[in-house]
This record gives C-alpha cells, structure tokens and sequence, in this order.
C-alpha cells in the first residue's frame, strides 16, 4: 500500500478526548453522600412524625365526636372501635396500646384490660360482640382528662 493511502486513513481517526479535570469524581460522590443523608433524616423525622402524641385535650375533642357519630349509628362499631383504640394510643402517647404495659394516666388495670380487650375484640375477630360498650367511651375520657391533667 502506499504510505500517502495510508495516511489519509489514519488522518480521519480523532485521538480520544483528554482526561477531565479530577476533582468531578470527588463531587459527584459527595453529592450523592449528601442526597442519601437528606433522605434518611427525612424519613426518620417523617416515621416519628407519625407516632406523635396527639395532645390529650384535643383528643378529648375527638373522642366527643366520635361518641356522637357512635351514638347516632353514623359509624360502626367495628369503625368506633378502630377510631377509639387511635385516640386512645395517640391521646396517652403511646407506642400501641398492650394490656400489659398500662399507661400512668390509667388508673384502673382491670377496666385497661378489659377495654383493650373489647376493642381488640371488635377489630380483629370475625365473631366479636354485637356492640360496643359505652363504658369504653367513659374510660377512654377518663384516661384522657387525666392524662391532660399530667401534661399541665
């Protein structure tokens, strides 16, 4: 072959771009670093966001309405159940409620048990009583106000 055929050959090769500047890789990754921690912070404020205690005055307002609703058979009470039990753990300021682990605002563990064990009863079982106690209600306000009075 001849060596000018050749050379035009090679000559419409492009040499590879130069190498960039090194301080891109370091910045990329600190950027990513910095998105992840923003994330995790905001999940983690985010899932404890969900678990505050409702303020026990304002969930004494609730459970008002809810008793009317009840009362009036606007809801059900499988739904009264589910509502009560709500306000009762963020009301207290609980984690879930256990009848094991009463709060310090509950007063009366056989009247604990025994209201958790309704509500559960009413949530969770195919068979569960016809209605719901209104003693739940009176014992959830009780706990309530008491626990409002500590928090004062």
């Amino acid at each position: 072959m001849n060596e000018g055929v050749a050379l035009k050959q090679l000559a419409d090769i492009l040499p590879p771009p130069a190498p960039g500047p090194g301080w891109i890789l370091p910045v990329i990754a600190v950027a990513v670093i910095l998105a992840a921690a923003v994330m995790l912070i905001w999940f983690v404020k985010r899932r404890r966001s969900l678990h505050a205690a409702l303020p026990a005055s304002e969930a004494r307002q609730r459970l008002a309405a809810l008793r009317s609703a009840w009362q009036d058979r606007r809801i059900s009470d499988r739904e009264a159940a589910y509502r009560l039990a709500t306000l009762l753990r963020l009301g207290l300021g609980l984690p879930q409620l256990a009848p094991q682990r009463r709060p310090p605002a509950v007063d009366d563990a056989a009247s604990w048990y025994e209201t958790l064990t309704q509500l559960h009863a009413l949530r969770y079982r195919d068979q569960a009583p016809a209605t719901l106690s209104p003693q739940c209600f009176d014992h959830a306000e009780h706990w309530l106000t008491a626990a409002q009075s500590e928090r004062s």
